[in-house]
């Protein structure tokens, strides 16, 4: 597929994200016995609202000995999947299990990427019991944001395929793929805008990003291509366009300002001694010390990853991250204030087990483990206390500020790459030598 890249200026990123889907496709045919016992068990108050529907969509009533005979076209099936769970409503539906066309049909593991909504009915329970396997062993190929990326893109394209009334009986065209970029840059109707907020298939209302368009179309040109269908993401239409709207609007979001030490050290400052400041600090500095870390990382860390030494320092062994997919792990220090924070807030919560970093109410309950999430609004939260313009900073600011520190600082190339485990010198080297550029012998000439 190298030959067919959508976005040709955003082809090493692409590339990457393409690889990284193609190994998570698995056990399809097993995923279809599993529907078929499905069915078989539905319960019987389920199967009496089935042939009651079923009768008065034929016209004729269906009874238990008179279903196999009975030649309903998959369109009827559909409807009368989407009455009985009550669904009728919903942008996916029962009913996209079973039309030919439907991505969540052709690819199953999609369904526990859906937001969820009020189970009505057995039916509902038994799917989500029926694509745990998959979903377990996609796990195991594909790095878990990579997965939740193409997954959630695919989603998205079922949901708003769905609200733009799209059939599923036929492949999805190129006119539809230009109606998602125009729509998704330049505007959406407000009522699908708002179906898809209030649905939880968007988060807010208004446009995408253009990088989240292309992503979304390169998730969607996979997708086709594996299952084959018909592409039409290739179509000259298609690049052309988004040729065009990378010059309007310009590329994707320029990265986020860099979290170097002295911005770090403000951030820090803004932590009191409550449970919820002793966690903040604990959690910045982890992220930071260790060598920059995704914030999907500092989630996940686990005490089980976690070995005190005889000096009160920590080694931390990060077991999996996007650049060590086979999870063999790496072991990063905690030294210094890095350690003496952790210390503090293991002792504070009295954590001994299980996720390192928890969620702490305005009370100061402890509640369950934080997600990637949590430790990004924590960053802008901090910033913001700090004074600093936090809209200014991205997702990557503690990462690249560790970099840039280390550049700043004269640090070996190596030692970096050995904490932040990047394994393309091309991507470390540019924060690198942005704070290495202070001391470039050059700068005094005017002295």
């Amino acid at each position: 597929m190298t030959d067919k890249k959508i976005i040709p200026n955003d082809s090493s990123e692409l590339e990457e994200f393409e690889l990284a889907i193609v190994t998570a496709q698995e056990e399809e045919a097993r995923i279809v016995l599993e529907d078929l016992r499905r069915k078989k068990g539905y319960e019987q108050e389920y199967e009496k609202k089935v042939y009651v529907a079923l009768s008065r969509h034929l016209g004729k009533e269906i009874t238990k000995e008179t279903l196999d005979d009975t030649k309903a076209p998959t369109e009827i099936w559909g409807k009368v999947l989407d009455e009985v769970e009550g669904a009728a409503d919903k942008l996916i539906r029962p009913s996209h299990k079973i039309l030919k066309y439907s991505l969540v049909r052709k690819h199953p593991e999609l369904q526990l990427q859906i937001p969820p909504q009020k189970i009505t009915s057995p039916l509902e329970l038994l799917n989500d019991r029926s694509t745990t396997r998959a979903f377990e062993i996609v796990q195991e190929y594909t790095a878990e944001n990579t997965r939740r990326a193409y997954n959630g893109d695919l989603v998205y394209w079922q949901a708003w395929l769905s609200a733009i009334s799209f059939s599923f009986i036929k492949p999805i065209s190129m006119k539809e793929v230009l109606s998602f970029i125009i729509q998704h840059v330049e505007g959406l109707d407000v009522n699908i805008d708002k179906m898809l907020v209030s649905q939880r298939f968007k988060s807010k209302l208004g446009p995408h990003k253009l990088a989240t368009v292309k992503r979304r179309i390169v998730s969607l040109s996979l997708f086709l291509e594996q299952v084959k269908w018909p592409n039409p993401c290739h179509e000259k239409d298609i690049k052309l366009l988004l040729s065009r709207l990378t010059k309007k609007y310009g590329g994707s979001k320029p990265a986020g300002k860099a979290i170097t030490r002295y911005i770090l050290d403000d951030m820090l400052d803004t932590c009191g001694d409550s449970l919820r400041d002793i966690r903040d600090k604990a959690m910045l500095l982890f992220a930071w010390g260790s060598g920059g870390r995704r914030r999907s990382e500092v989630a996940a860390a686990d005490m089980k990853d976690l070995t005190k030494n005889p000096d009160g320092d920590f080694t931390y062994t990060i077991p999996q991250s996007k650049t060590d997919q086979t999870g063999k792990g790496a072991p990063v220090p905690l030294k210094g204030r890095v350690a003496r924070a952790l210390k503090e807030w293991l002792s504070a919560a009295n954590i001994t087990e299980g996720p390192i970093f928890l969620a702490v109410a305005k009370g100061g309950n402890i509640r369950g483990a934080i997600n990637g999430v949590d430790v990004y609004r924590t960053v802008k939260i901090r910033l913001k206390k700090a004074g600093y313009d936090e809209t200014q900073f991205g997702a990557h600011s503690l990462r690249s500020g560790f970099v840039t520190e280390a550049g700043r600082r004269n640090k070996p190339l190596g030692d970096v790459m050995a904490l932040t485990m990047h394994k393309n010198v091309g991507t470390v080297m540019k924060y690198y030598q942005a704070g290495n550029i202070i001391n470039n012998s050059a700068a005094n000439l005017a002295d």
